[in-house]
């Protein structure tokens, strides 16, 4: 299922149509993609909340849960996510196809207008400003995620090395902000950051479904009439952050009150997304993951059994790939020989071809499911065009299946060490 070709509705807004009649669901989603600003992360977490469970037409959770069921139980979510220096919120609807709905006329029209006026029309108080107990509450919930992601070692390992190898002026900024940050958001800031997320940022419209794209350009125009006209959308989106030099290894150490460690590997890469060499880092990825027949999983924790978990993760926008290991406490030297020697035969071109043929098929799967159903399909378009990357994988994977061992080899020599993160209990021996 591909795309046809995007079509510009204003200077800043573009729209992808997909025609598909294979499934009985349609949906549709709209992403505004701005710069990250330290000090605002609670604010544009909070704001895609509260912009998906009320509106000016249905101000209470209830009557807009209400509501959502009459159309059929339309599913509704959102999403905030990074890359690089921008963030993007994601609004998407998944909903019946229209010639499965047979007692609502206009039945798209009626879920498009539904999401319009969730986004552009708050549930504002008497004031115009967003209703304070839902402010209160949406705290709470922030305040709740931040506590989940400190009591997740692996969570909070991961975000330290983010913070200790990023620029320090974007890429450490907290996904959910501070509890500091939360507790000053007021109605007045979070109106400003709403504006600024409408009219400073670059949007995307994916469509997905049956109806005629003439029809459903028609529909965007005039449902979203206020957001397509007077734009000044932030220019230079698809910048990639910079990143700080650390030279020696920059190594951290820091106590946790628990009983178990986290040990944190972060090596810097030579490429960012787009990169002629980006199928290799994406094999590379593969052949160092924590599948079960990936090196690092099979090596290190199955055979040898130096470590209780491992994962890792490959992040092209911030140029880095991270390896998560729980170990106990004090055997952090011996797990980074471990994956060291790992590393070395990977270095050495002797990765086997039975595990390159794994990792490809590995690829290849992760590529396929992004399009097993209409909502996933939409939501994989939408946050790829909105960071300008290629919709179209095929000639992609035909890249991967070329990589040899040999590639590996040549390409993990120009990736180097960058920070070693150690989050143990106090007192213990760091000796390993």
């Amino acid at each position: 299922m591909q795309p046809s070709e995007t079509l510009t509705l204003c200077p800043g807004v573009l729209f992808d149509y997909i025609p598909t009649e294979d499934y009985k669901n349609a949906a549709f989603a709209v992403g505004f993609k701005y710069r990250i600003k330290r000090g605002y992360s609670s604010a544009d977490a909070m704001l895609s909340r509260l912009l998906f469970r009320t509106s000016r037409d249905y101000p209470t959770h209830t009557v807009f849960s209400r509501r959502l069921e009459e159309l059929y139980s339309t599913d509704l979510s959102v999403q905030s996510t990074r890359h690089g220096d921008f963030r993007a919120a994601l609004f998407q609807a998944t909903f019946l196809d229209e010639p499965f709905v047979h007692e609502v006329p206009s039945f798209t029209k009626e879920v498009l207008s539904f999401v319009a006026g969730a986004i552009l029309r708050p549930a504002y108080d008497k004031k115009g400003q967003f209703q304070a107990d839902a402010i209160a509450q949406e705290k709470l919930t922030l305040l709740d995620q931040i506590k989940a992601i400190k009591n997740s070692k692996s969570a909070y390992a991961h975000m330290r090395l983010c913070e200790i190898t990023a620029d320090p002026n974007r890429y450490d900024v907290p996904d959910y902000g501070t509890e500091e940050e939360i507790e000053a958001i007021t109605a007045e800031s979070l109106a400003s950051r709403y504006r600024d997320m409408l009219y400073r940022s670059e949007i995307r419209f994916v469509y997905a479904g049956s109806m005629p794209q003439e029809t459903v350009v028609a529909l965007m125009r005039d449902l979203f009439e206020e957001i397509l006209v007077a734009r000044n959308p932030v220019k230079g989106c698809n910048s990639m952050p910079r990143r700080a030099a650390h030279s020696p290894i920059l190594r951290v150490v820091e106590e946790t009150d628990g009983e178990q460690a986290m040990l944190g590997l972060s090596y810097r890469l030579p490429i960012g997304f787009g990169s002629p060499e980006a199928e290799k880092a994406i094999m590379l990825s593969a052949v160092l993951s924590d599948a079960p027949m990936a090196l690092l999983f099979s090596e290190v924790r199955e055979k040898n059994g130096y470590c209780y978990s491992i994962r890792s993760t490959m992040r092209a926008s911030n140029r880095d790939f991270v390896i998560l290991c729980g170990i106990e406490p004090g055997s952090e030297r011996k797990v980074e020989r471990a994956v060291s020697r790992v590393l070395s035969t990977v270095r050495a071109g002797k990765t086997d071809p039975a595990l390159l043929s794994a990792a490809l098929s590995y690829v290849r799967m992760a590529i396929t499911s992004m399009f097993e159903n209409v909502d996933a399909t939409v939501n994989y378009v939408l946050f790829r065009r909105l960071f300008g990357m290629p919709v179209d994988l095929s000639e992609f994977i035909g890249k991967c299946a070329a990589v040899s061992a040999g590639d590996l080899a040549s390409f993990l020599k120009k990736v180097r060490p960058d920070a070693v993160y150690l989050y143990t209990p106090k007192g213990g021996d760091r000796n390993g």
